[in-house]
């Protein structure tokens, strides 16, 4: 599985300087330098991941988990996951998702990091809410994601010792040219056997791992599609809930994906 995304002639350029990113400015969804842009993505291949807090308002924040509860209460209080932008669309995840200042952000990050334009695609968004003993059944699964660049926002985070955190093993492969080289990676990785391997080396070498306790309201960028993630099991008699935007598949236009049905 040698086959990666390479630069290519006419590739676009980070600056040449970097600003560092504020950590106590708030955003509040707003547009970034492009020097600030490439700060981000070094912070992403340098640590794993970046950072960009208290990125919507506290007031946002307060009707979303309202919004989370009401949606995890109609569902039991099971485990929940609300795919695409129509169920969000009302709330501050719409605004978002539609945010002329977060997609400048996404589509500059993808050109510095690969050095092609970026692609005109929506973003795949997902709310995903963990709780009961339906959600500890979807913790410690480890994934790649499809997308290049996965943005998170945490909205409910548990408090004490779980409290579901990320987990990642960052920037572990490269962005594949073919979709067969992806779909063996992933073959790979969702086969028992490594998924038990991880399982066991997340507890007996935790140092290897990225651990990263999130903060609601913050905004979190990492490479969903090269790096290795998953979340810690949370308190079941609590909620964690996250929302996720995934921006840029890079094998949208794949013949053997369509014929396969993924």
């Amino acid at each position: 599985m040698t086959s990666e995304i390479v630069a290519s002639a006419g590739a676009l350029e980070p600056p040449d300087s970097c600003e560092p990113i504020d950590p106590h400015q708030p955003y509040d969804c707003r547009e970034l330098s492009e020097a600030e842009i490439s700060s981000l993505v070094q912070e992403i291949d340098r640590d794993g991941y970046a950072v960009l807090p208290r990125y919507i308002s506290p007031a946002e924040l307060v009707d979303l988990r309202q919004f989370v509860r009401d949606t995890v209460a109609a569902a039991g209080n099971r485990y929940t996951m609300l795919r695409g932008p129509d169920p969000v669309a009302e709330t501050a995840l719409g605004k978002l998702a539609s945010s002329p200042a977060l997609r400048h952000i996404c589509m500059r990050a993808y050109e510095i990091a690969t050095s092609r334009p970026a692609p005109d695609q929506p973003y795949y968004q997902i709310l995903r809410c963990l709780t009961g003993s339906t959600g500890r059944k979807h913790s410690m699964v480890f994934h790649f994601d499809s997308y290049v660049l996965t943005v998170l926002l945490p909205i409910e985070v548990p408090t004490g010792k779980d409290n579901g955190e990320l987990i990642v093993l960052p920037n572990f492969r490269r962005v594949r040219r073919w979709y067969a080289s992806n779909l063996i990676d992933k073959i790979l990785l969702d086969n028992p056997l490594t998924q038990w391997a991880l399982r066991s080396m997340a507890k007996s070498i935790p140092d290897r791992f990225l651990r990263i306790s999130m903060v609601p309201g913050n905004l979190y960028f990492f490479w969903g599609y090269r790096s290795i993630h998953t979340n810690a099991p949370c308190d079941p008699e609590k909620i964690r809930a996250t929302a996720l935007f995934h921006y840029a598949d890079p094998h949208r236009g794949s013949g053997l994906r369509a014929w396969l049905g993924r």
